[in-house]
């Protein structure tokens, strides 16, 4: 008898293991019926049935479809992979499948609100007791009539026991928010426990407590769109939700950790603990909340629409709080804050951060500094008795407030600054400065020994207002202007003495240097006019002087530094060369200068103009008419023509190609056309000179003048030559007759 109960017992334990295993057709229209009592809507099973013995009787079905309430949408109200129905046990005797309790896994949820109310409150029958339900691995979506949210819920679980007749249900549900635009990582899960009181009549009544579990604070800023400043650390958070769901009592309480430094935020008591106080309105989707106690911080949030598409704002109010924290704040949330900047003082501020931005700037608002001071190391004291910043988003603008650096030096400064990327700009008025300081004070602090001219000066002052650009923390970046300088010397490459720069104005940024309005002195000659070339060097650099009266033998000494050593043994056996220096090899510049006069040979020239060339060793102008005045006397020789002459020789040679008019004759002035060199142009040029003219003479046949070494021949027209005399200082020509 025993052996026959233990082979029936394990007969049934078997059949019970293999039941799931074998489709059960012939209850699904019956699962159907009881489905779409239960839930009040139609139900479609496209998948396979089965019973389920063990551990609790169930019937399960495979890819179930429920649809919607026709009054708020055509569109199914859930996809459910696998559905399990828990059937009543007198029922299931009368012949009647009636759900105790169902159970959906991995269902796609489409959450639904209109102008009557939300999808799932139809959920509850008013004929039968509705079942216990549950949800394992869900997905819950949220619509406003054609409108599908982004925002999500996914990995969702969900206990709600059966309603009691008195309306009373108690709830367990856990989330994590995602949204489709942002992936599906969201910034952590949620929790809520307690019970909801669903009377015949008027507003279901809440009795929750929800618990944020431990979630990034960047996860947060993702979610919500922010861009901008990214804080690490942690928030949770707790909170009480109790009175009718459209009008029900929140109170709550958030926890920061990992948040550096921990006491940046004036929290009330000493942990990172914030007390909020509000309402809560579940239909109506609105949500108010406000700091409880304390003066020091302040804080406001209000959201709505947070199941379809969450719009809100949060306003912070911050009051006498330590500049030095805010700046430990900012490198701990990623800002590109200099590790080795300090400050002292105090600062109040008011930030709005709203969700969506049409901008895409969520955050706005306004810091006020008071007697604020930064310091970096080897670098002056910065004060700044009061500014203001605004802040859009990652943007921080300071509007123009004067800044002293160090014990007299001041200017206006304005600023806008990225802390997302570093970048920077700043726009600087200075008042007028020494050139001394240039490596001390408001100079080091702006860079100022890297700016034109100021980079080789020595003495003088300067003022100006300058911008400087970089577009990320690792840019140099580059400064751009307007100053104007006073009584500064400037070393210049190949010219020997300083120029003199009484006055002068200097236009600039990276591509271009203006230096305008120049009133200077190099070797005791005046020089006036402009002059514009490329830091970079790209293009030769363009003159416009002019010069009040000059000698040949300063020309002559501003040419002798590109004069090429002569050769020493070594050179001459071939065995070192001496190399052009790199300032004449990178010499390049082009323009015209004039000269109202300049003395040459016991004469004037009143006034030259030339249009000149100067690249590397060669230098080419072109002269326009101008007059050669002997004895510094008005009338004389008018000359024109082109100068040229190759630096970097042992003796450079300088040619001139043009022609001479008004040459003094014995028989009245000469034209002579044709090119002279000389080695030299000071008072031992005739020396050296040579070349060959046409000269004419009224009358009279052309002839040709030829020069060797400063000696005079007359050539005729059949090959005859005559010596010619040539008298200092002013060549007054006697030809000889033919024959």
């Amino acid at each position: 008898m025993k052996r026959r109960l233990w082979i029936g017992g394990l007969a049934l334990v078997c059949a019970a293991l293999a039941v799931p295993y074998f489709s059960v057709g012939f209850v699904r229209q019956a699962l159907q019926n009881s489905l779409e009592v239960a839930l009040s809507r139609s139900v479609r099973i496209e998948g396979k049935t089965r019973l389920r013995v063990l551990p609790t009787p169930a019937i399960l079905a495979d890819d179930v479809a429920i649809g919607e309430d026709p009054a708020f949408s055509l569109e199914p109200f859930a996809y459910v992979t696998t559905l399990e129905v828990s059937p009543g046990l007198w029922a299931l005797l009368n012949g009647r499948i009636e759900a105790t309790r169902i159970r959906l896994t991995e269902p796609s949820v489409n959450l639904m609100r209109t102008a009557t109310g939300w999808n799932i409150q139809s959920l509850v029958s008013k004929k039968l007791r509705s079942p216990e339900l549950e949800v394992r691995n869900g997905r819950l979506n949220f619509k406003q009539g054609y409108s599908k949210s982004p925002f999500y819920l996914t990995n969702a679980l969900l206990d709600l026991s059966a309603v009691s007749a008195q309306g009373d249900a108690r709830l367990y549900f856990s989330a994590e928010p995602a949204r489709t635009d942002r992936g599906p990582q969201g910034f952590g899960a949620f929790n809520l426990r307690g019970s909801i009181h669903m009377p015949a009549t008027g507003a279901p009544t809440l009795d929750f407590d929800v618990e944020l579990e431990p979630s990034s604070i960047h996860a947060f800023n993702f979610f919500f769109g922010a861009r901008g400043v990214d804080f690490a650390g942690k928030l949770s958070g707790k909170a009480r939700v109790k009175g009718p769901w459209d009008q029900a009592e929140l109170k709550a309480s958030l926890q920061f950790e990992g948040l550096e430094p921990q006491s940046f935020l004036p929290f009330v008591g000493k942990s990172n603990q914030l007390s909020l106080a509000g309402n809560l309105d579940i239909p109506g989707q609105r949500l108010s909340l406000d700091t409880v106690g304390g003066d020091l911080l302040r804080v406001r949030m209000r959201a709505r629409e947070f199941f379809q598409s969450p719009k809100g704002g949060l306003l912070v109010e911050l009051r006498q709080v330590e500049l030095a924290k805010l700046l430990e704040l900012g490198r701990e949330a990623s800002a590109k804050v200099p590790n080795v900047m300090s400050a002292e003082g105090k600062f109040n501020g008011v930030i709005g951060y709203s969700w969506p931005s049409a901008e895409d700037v969520p955050a706005r608002g306004m810091i006020w500094f008071s007697d604020a001071r930064l310091e970096l190391p080897e670098q002056p004291r910065l004060e700044i008795a009061s500014a203001s910043v605004v802040v859009e988003g990652s943007r921080w603008i300071l509007s123009p407030a004067e800044i002293r650096v160090g014990e007299s030096q001041t200017a206006a400064v304005g600023a806008e600054w990225n802390a997302r990327n570093g970048a920077l700009r700043l726009d600087v008025a200075t008042q007028l400065l020494s050139v001394k300081g240039l490596n001390t004070g408001l100079g080091l602090l702006l860079q100022a020994s890297n700016l034109p001219l100021l980079s080789r000066a020595q003495g003088g002052s300067w003022q100006g207002t300058l911008q400087y650009l970089r577009t990320e923390d690792s840019d140099p970046g580059q400064w751009s202007g307007r100053l104007m300088v006073r009584n500064l010397n400037v070393e210049l490459d190949g010219t020997g003495e300083p120029l003199e720069v009484s006055t002068a104005s200097i236009q600039f940024d990276p591509n271009r240097i203006a230096i305008r309005k120049m009133r200077a002195a190099w070797d005791s000659t005046e020089v006036e006019g402009e002059v514009t070339y490329s830091p970079m060097g790209n293009g030769p650099a363009e003159l416009n002087l002019t010069i009040a009266e000059a000698s040949a033998s300063s020309i002559a000494r501003l040419l002798s530094a590109g004069q090429r050593p002569r050769a020493g043994l070594l050179e001459k056996m071939r065995l070192r060369r001496s190399a052009m220096p790199d300032w004449l090899k990178s010499r390049n510049a082009i323009g015209q200068l004039k000269i109202k006069t300049l003395q040459f040979a016991n004469g004037d020239f009143q006034p030259m103009q030339m249009r000149f060339r100067w690249k590397a060793a060669k230098l080419d102008a072109t002269i326009a008419a101008t007059e050669f005045a002997p004895d510094h006397q008005q009338g004389g020789m008018q000359v024109e023509g082109k100068f040229s002459t190759e630096l970097w020789q042992p003796a450079g040679q300088m040619k001139w190609v043009g022609t001479l008019k008004g040459w003094p004759g014995e028989k009245g002035p000469l034209q002579l056309e044709g090119a002279f060199s000389s080695s030299s142009i000071e008072t031992d040029w005739a020396e050296h000179l040579d070349g060959e003219a046409t000269v004419t003479q009224p009358g009279s046949e052309s002839v040709k003048l030829i020069l060797k070494q400063g000696k005079a021949t007359i050539e005729f027209g059949e090959g005859g030559r005559k010596p010619a005399s040539i008298q200092a200082p002013f060549w007054p020509l006697s030809i000889p007759p033919e024959a």
